[in-house]
């Protein structure tokens, strides 16, 4: 465990008890403005783990900010084993944007911005595009750090269970991933070895790569301040910690923990208004209806049934859809 007396990461230092903010140069735009990262750093009083807590790496994520700030505020280092590296706003550029990604730079030259997506460039590359020098900034971050949760939220329209999303077993050999995911206490885990989430480049993929236990933990929707979904994800957040012997919370658990081992999502075929049919978090069985699409005279054009046994664990919040949008996605155990 790194325990030093004091805590420095990017040139900025904490005494054990400490909690202090700082800031790191990400670029500099086009008329001379410097764009930074803020972090906090607090420093325990007692030995323990050191654990990177990461949102909005996509713009249109705000709960994961508000999480971050809620589940840290009444933190009194001196309270705490361990330390912790808060990095709120993983993207200011997209953060002003208010969109996943950077618009004005990806606008200007799409074709140069490939990949666009930071959080899926890492380790990243100083010498890269935007994106993949972003990552390698952050992954500098990580590497100084014994465990990292990535907080994320759907993009608009979208609305996942509290699920936390782990690496390939591959890279859990010891077991320390899924250890950590159960700590959340958020009753929603998935394992997957062939969905985007687990490719290479994703920021949770590569810290357990080199060896750094940590999940993607999607809460909630993007666009959306949501304080009943806040309140969830602090609770996880200070669970996990609890859960790494870094400090005393109580907690509550949930009467069962959903380990899900594959993402179904299922499209439209044809376009109109999206009636739901189940809740978020519900139980189906093959075969029951989860969705109708009604044409703009009412017919009813579509029925999406599921096609497995699963849980609805993300739902489409959007009015209406295209054909190819997404209307649903089960997860299956």
């Amino acid at each position: 465990m790194k325990q030093p007396k004091v805590m420095t990461i990017a040139g900025v230092s904490a005494e054990p008890g400490q909690r202090i903010r700082g800031k790191v140069a990400l670029a500099q735009l086009s008329d001379g403005a410097s764009v930074d990262i803020p972090f906090a750093l607090l420093n325990g009083a007692k030995p323990g783990p050191r654990i990177y807590l990461g949102a909005a790496i996509h713009g249109d994520e705000v709960n994961g900010i508000a999480i971050l700030f809620e589940a840290l505020r009444g933190l009194d280092p001196a309270d705490l084993s361990g330390q912790i590296v808060c990095v709120p706003v993983q993207h200011p550029l997209a953060l002003y944007a208010d969109h996943r990604l950077p618009l004005a730079q990806f606008l200007k030259s799409p074709l140069d911005q490939a990949p666009a997506d930071a959080w899926t460039c890492f380790p990243g590359s100083q010498d890269g595009n935007p994106a993949q020098q972003l990552a390698h900034l952050l992954f500098g971050f990580i590497r100084e750090c014994d465990y990292v949760i990535d907080i994320h939220t759907p993009t608009r329209g979208g609305r996942y269970v509290p699920i936390a999303i782990l690496p390939p077993e591959s890279l859990d050999k010891d077991g320390r991933i899924l250890q950590l995911a159960k700590g959340l206490g958020n009753g929603w885990i998935m394992r997957s070895s062939s969905d985007f989430y687990v490719a290479p480049g994703i920021l949770c993929v590569e810290a357990a790569r080199i060896g750094i236990p940590g999940f993607t933990f999607e809460i909630g929707e993007g666009g959306r301040l949501e304080p009943d979904v806040v309140e969830v994800g602090k609770s996880c957040i200070l669970n996990a910690l609890q859960s790494l012997g870094m400090l005393s919370v109580s907690r509550k658990d949930p009467a069962e923990t959903h380990l899900m081992k594959e993402f179904v999502g299922l499209r439209a075929r044809a376009g109109g208004l999206l009636y739901n049919h189940v809740k978020l978090g519900q139980r189906v069985n093959r075969g029951d209806l989860l969705v109708t699409i009604v044409n703009v005279f009412g017919d009813e054009v579509e029925r999406v049934t599921a096609p497995l046994d699963g849980y609805a664990v993300r739902l489409t919040t959007l009015s209406t859809v295209s054909t190819g949008e997404r209307v649903a996605t089960l997860g299956i155990v």
